[in-house]
């Protein structure tokens, strides 16, 4: 059986244009993005960070703000099947913003509160508590950013 002279090359698929839901998830975060800054020092927010460092509260309160104008821009747009179309991206919003606000509302971490520091006996605990919180937050915003396409 001959084989035939020519021979077949695969061009690279062309790239699917961006679909209306991405674009709209894209649009939303972007937005929110700009009207919510600070996210970009999350990684302050580490083991060791003392729970006086406001500059992690602010990274931290920033990611919960810009997940929470992310999802309220989209539900917004399309209220009836906002869970149908941007369904991951308005849970782990809602992960973020739920861990953010624990941490907020329980005891002084990072300055997201007024409460007064804790007793020198509860410190090494408090500590523990608001860096165990802070991962948490950050592995959401991770995990949010992949939802959006970021």
């Amino acid at each position: 059986m001959a084989v035939s002279p020519t021979t077949t090359t695969s061009a690279p698929a062309p790239t699917p244009e961006e679909l209306p839901v991405e674009r709209d998830i894209r649009d939303a975060y972007e937005a929110a993005l700009a009207a919510h800054p600070g996210t970009e020092s999350l990684d302050r927010c580490t083991r060791q960070t003392p729970l006086t460092d406001t500059v992690c509260g602010t990274a931290l309160s920033a990611a919960a703000d810009v997940a929470d104008a992310t999802a309220q821009t989209l539900t917004a747009g399309n209220p009836e099947h906002a869970h149908l179309l941007y369904g991951a991206v308005l849970t782990t919003a809602s992960a973020i913003r739920s861990t953010v606000g624990q941490l907020a509302g329980s005891m002084p971490c990072y300055g997201l509160n007024d409460k007064p520091s804790p007793p020198p006996q509860l410190a090494a605990e408090a500590q523990s508590i608001c860096a165990e919180g802070a991962d948490i937050a950050k592995s959401q915003w991770r995990i949010f950013l992949g939802a959006v396409g970021a």
